[in-house]
Parts: C-alpha cells; sequence; structure tokens
C-alpha cells in the first residue's frame, strides 16, 4: 500500500496531495516549490527559492528514513531555463563527488505567478519513519 509523506518542514500543498509518496521503497515527490514556510508566499529572490525546494527536498527524503544519496533522479521545472544555473551551486554542495550524483532533467514550464523553480525528485529509501505516519494521521 501507498504510504503518503506529509513533512513537518515542507511547503503543504493546497489541493489534497502529500508532499511524497512511498511503495515498495520507491518514493516521489509531489512538487517542491520555493516558498517561505513563515508566509506561505514565493520567495521574491530567485536563489532563494532554489535554496528553498532543495532544504525541503532534504527535510521530505530525512522524514522518510532517506537522504539525498537515495535520489536518482530529479526534475526541474524552470519558468526560465537561463535560471538553471541557480541549481547548481545546491547541486555541488549536496553531492561534491561527481560520480555519486543522480540524474537532472531541466523542463521549462508554466509556473504560478512568482514562482520561479519547481522539483520532483525520485529516490529508494528503505523505510518510511513512524515520525511522518503520526504527521500524516494528524492531517487525515
Amino acid at each position: 500500500m501507498v504510504q503518503s509523506i506529509y513533512s513537518r518542514k515542507a511547503a503543504q500543498h493546497r489541493n489534497p496531495i502529500p508532499n511524497a509518496a512511498v511503495h515498495h521503497g520507491l518514493l516521489v515527490t509531489s512538487s517542491i516549490s520555493g516558498m517561505d514556510l513563515t508566509t506561505d508566499a514565493y520567495f521574491p529572490d530567485p536563489a532563494d527559492q532554489f535554496r528553498s525546494v532543495f532544504d525541503q527536498l532534504v527535510d521530505i527524503l530525512s522524514e522518510a528514513g532517506g537522504s539525498v544519496q537515495d535520489i536518482v533522479k530529479i526534475d526541474l521545472y524552470l519558468a526560465d531555463k537561463n535560471n538553471r544555473s541557480l541549481a547548481n551551486d545546491r547541486w555541488e554542495r549536496l553531492w561534491p563527488d561527481k560520480n555519486h550524483r543522480p540524474a537532472r532533467q531541466a523542463h521549462q514550464a508554466d509556473l504560478p505567478d512568482g514562482c520561479v523553480v519547481q522539483i520532483v525528485a525520485t529516490a529508494f529509501v528503505s523505510h518510511v519513519t513512524q515520525e511522518s505516519v503520526e504527521h500524516r494521521q494528524e492531517n487525515s
């Protein structure tokens, strides 16, 4: 059965969808946007949005019992592909060893007003933590 992940450290969706779902160890995130979690608005600075999406990704994976080393692919959805370079700084910090980086694909996308980046990740995790299950039950 699919296990939904509702992270305590990631922006929650306005639609009835979790931050991620896990089935037989395969984790796929829903879209992660560059939101300021204190205001529930997009950061005005594109660099802050890129920082936010990767920080939220780390937290979602952690709550699911995984880490960035469990990611096999990340899709970047960009309002402007010229901003792709903003991902590279975070990319190299998370995966300093070029021999252990996930696959990545950048897509030009029609994103909500103010949003410059969304990401979706695919990973393999060994288990879902009890904390994320309890948070899911609280939101049911």
